[in-house]
């Protein structure tokens, strides 16, 4: 089977559909003695590409000059987590968090945002099992 009989054979509502998964934050299910269980999704690769341009700061000549890793880690989690329950008022007022971005620079330490926004990353493609390399297993 040829790629385009593979693509007319697909269900196209699979192939659009965001991969999902549930991680626990273990530092917060002790502190509040229950599992503390995170949503997460795939970004949508447009979206993905805004916070990369976002976390990067260019030179006057246009070139990349300072990347803020921690700033994209966090865009990431605003828009990778689903939990509803951080976009709501009376969390974001007891946290006095103006925004889910504050609000998780409060909740979660440096390592929780960073495996949070590489878990998300996976999701999104990125990881060594996203693409396999064909011309490896043909040399075998």
């Amino acid at each position: 089977m040829n790629i385009a009989e593979a693509l007319l054979a697909a269900d196209a509502g699979k192939i659009k559909e965001q991969a999902k998964e549930e991680i626990e934050i273990t530092r917060l299910s002790k502190i509040f003695g229950e599992p503390f269980i995170l949503q997460i999704q795939q970004i949508p690769a447009k979206r993905f590409k805004e916070i990369q341009s976002m976390a990067v700061t260019l030179d006057k000549k246009g070139k990349p000059s300072k990347v803020k890793p921690f700033e994209m880690q966090l865009m990431i989690l605003c828009d990778g987590i689903a939990n509803k329950d951080f976009d709501k008022r009376e969390v974001l007022d007891h946290f006095k968090a103006a925004t889910r971005k504050d609000l998780f620079q409060t909740l979660f330490n440096a390592g929780e945002i960073a495996g949070i926004s590489e878990k998300i990353t996976e999701l999104c493609g990125f990881g060594d099992d996203a693409v396999k390399d064909k011309v490896d297993e043909v040399k075998n």
